[in-house]
């Protein structure tokens, strides 16, 4: 039996990670650069681990409810997010921003981030259908994904197996 529920875990990554994006907006909104950094931070700790164990076990898992196309889909929202944490690094490390630069990076979260955090909790319906001992391979495969602990853009930038131009 797994030492953890991958699905349990899957699902708490998810508010995690809503409660920090939507943090991360009012801080950008309110003009609060140094908080948002910080933000953005724990979201890129966060994430990598959660978007490398999608990508290099779940995804890969479901692709036969699915089907590639779908299964293209999650990889193509994965490059968005990725896209857009990067943007975000760059703007918030100039220290200030102007009053249509915290719009425009709102509403990237809000277009490129939020969508993928609702989409991807949808999943869990359809990994319930997953066997036992594919449940297992996939609590060690978070097990093993946290305890290496690569950032997301750093594991996209250096171990990703997907790489892309950007959007």
């Amino acid at each position: 039996m797994a030492r953890i529920d991958p699905l349990k875990e899957f699902s708490e990554d998810h508010k995690k990670v809503r409660e920090l994006l939507l943090r991360l907006m009012e801080e950008i909104e309110a003009g609060r650069v140094e908080d948002a950094r910080r933000t953005l931070q724990e979201l890129d700790k966060l994430v990598g681990p959660h978007f490398r164990f999608e990508e290099e076990s779940l995804y890969p898992l479901l692709q036969r409810f699915f089907g590639k196309a779908y299964y293209e889909s999650l990889l193509r929202a994965h490059d968005r997010v990725i896209d857009t944490a990067r943007k975000l690094a760059q703007a918030l490390s100039k220290g200030q921003l102007a009053p249509e630069e915290r719009r425009q990076l709102v509403e990237a979260i809000r277009t490129n981030v939020l969508p993928h955090v609702v989409e991807c909790e949808g999943l869990v319906l359809f990994a319930e259908k997953l066997s036992k001992a594919e449940l297992e391979s996939l609590a060690e495969a978070i097990e093993r994904a946290r305890r290496e602990g690569i950032p997301l853009l750093e594991w996209a930038e250096k171990h990703r197996k997907r790489h892309h131009g950007g959007c």
